[in-house]
């Protein structure tokens, strides 16, 4: 109501000068409070106008700010995710190059100890040959003394033995969990491979495998023996019910084919699976023939 009465004096004031009206009078004193007045809201209303423009502004700003925070945030996590993965892969490169690194050495030597035996075969089978023959002649038992003969001299494939235990305690470990025994005691043949727990059938026969686990206080550890991907045997160590480890093994006899894996993990358990210097989690195989 205040700016239209401002309003209506200024046009009236305007209307009546530029008509020449005498009638109407308006001093200086009446007009120029108007128009101060006038100017007064005028300001006020751009400053108003301009304040809500900077307010309106200043909340798209923050909304940018935030959005661009969020989006720092989430690089961040993700920079932090692709570093784990890359580290986990470079594991997995150094571990390959290192099995690798391994089975190579031992084809190496395989054929080394090949050539060294086949030498030394063809001459212990040469003499053995003369040997036999003499003794034919002497007791006509040709027959029964090259089956004695048969299967004595043994080959790089079938020396295959291998024993290892756990270092360590393992809090509760997960179905699916592959155990590995990293303190390896005997290993001929290096068919056993202490970073992964794997052993790889290095030629095809019949072996023998055992495993012991030990569960700790008031625990339980359900373990299996698996060739490939196949649970061959099965395992139960339970101490739940007491204050004490308890200590269960194993024995299979597995036919093999050159390249199979052969490997223990844990199928369920609660508490801990126990391995120390009184009583260990252990791994052991070897070739029958």
């Amino acid at each position: 109501m205040q700016f239209s009465g401002l309003v209506l004096r200024l046009f009236l004031s305007v209307a009546a000068l530029c008509r020449g009206d005498d009638t109407i009078n308006f001093s200086n004193q009446d007009v120029t409070p108007a128009l101060d007045d006038y100017v007064k809201l005028l300001v006020e209303r751009e400053v108003h106008s301009m304040m809500s423009e900077w307010r309106n502004s200043q909340r798209v700003q923050d909304s940018n700010i935030r959005a661009l925070q969020s989006d720092l945030h989430q690089e961040r996590l993700l920079r932090k995710e692709l570093e784990a993965r890359l580290d986990i892969l470079e594991e997995q490169c150094k571990n390959t190059f290192e099995i690798s690194t391994i089975r190579h050495s031992n084809v190496t030597t395989d054929k080394t100890m090949i050539s060294a035996a086949g030498i030394k075969k063809l001459y212990r089978s040469s003499h053995l040959t003369s040997k036999t023959d003499i003794t034919t002649k002497r007791n006509g038992e040709d027959s029964k003394f090259r089956k004695l003969l048969i299967g004595q001299e043994p080959t790089p494939h079938n020396s295959v033995a291998f024993y290892a235990y756990m270092s360590h305690d393992l809090a509760a470990p997960s179905g699916g969990h592959v155990l590995v025994f990293d303190v390896v005691k005997t290993n001929v043949g290096s068919a056993y491979n202490h970073h992964d727990g794997i052993f790889t059938a290095p030629s095809t026969g019949s072996y023998v495998f055992s495993w012991t686990v030990t569960s700790g206080y008031h625990s339980y550890v359900y373990s299996e023996l698996m060739v490939n991907s196949s649970s061959f045997g099965k395992l139960l160590t339970n101490s739940q019910a007491t204050s004490d480890e308890h200590v269960a093994s194993s024995v299979v006899a597995v036919a093999l084919t050159q390249g199979d894996v052969v490997y223990v993990r844990v199928a369920g358990s609660s508490g801990t699976l126990a391995s120390q210097s009184n009583v260990y989690t252990s791994f052991t195989g070897w070739k029958l023939f």
